[in-house]
């Protein structure tokens, strides 16, 4: 299956940044310096960017309240052995957030 490239321009790629950055600190991600999670060249940044995202979104479905979704980023999960998702984006990059996004997506398609 092709994966479509999306292209944006910079103003958009900017606003990307803002809110993603914005996410981590609504996820109470303190700790955890924006650009370690959207660190990587422009391209992979914006990536990332769109990614984390996209986990937002997926949250907001599962958790209509918005700090439970908030507190699930950071709680351990046994379908991330025992690590949260959180960790593994952390750990993982850009792998381990589309992880987190790909196991969202199935639990709102469930």
């Amino acid at each position: 299956m092709a994966s479509a490239i999306v292209q944006y321009h910079d103003d958009e790629t900017q606003a990307m940044a803002r809110a993603a950055v914005t996410l981590l600190a609504h996820w109470g991600v303190p700790d955890v310096p924006p650009d370690s999670l959207l660190d990587g060249a422009s391209g992979e940044r914006t990536e990332r960017a769109a990614v984390l995202l996209g986990i937002h979104a997926a949250l907001r479905q599962i958790f209509p309240n918005g700090d439970r979704a908030a507190r699930w980023v950071g709680q351990k999960n046994a379908a991330f052995d025992g690590k949260s998702a959180l960790d593994v984006m952390q750990a993982d990059g850009l792998a381990g957030m589309q992880r987190v996004k790909a196991y969202l997506n199935a639990e709102v398609a469930g």
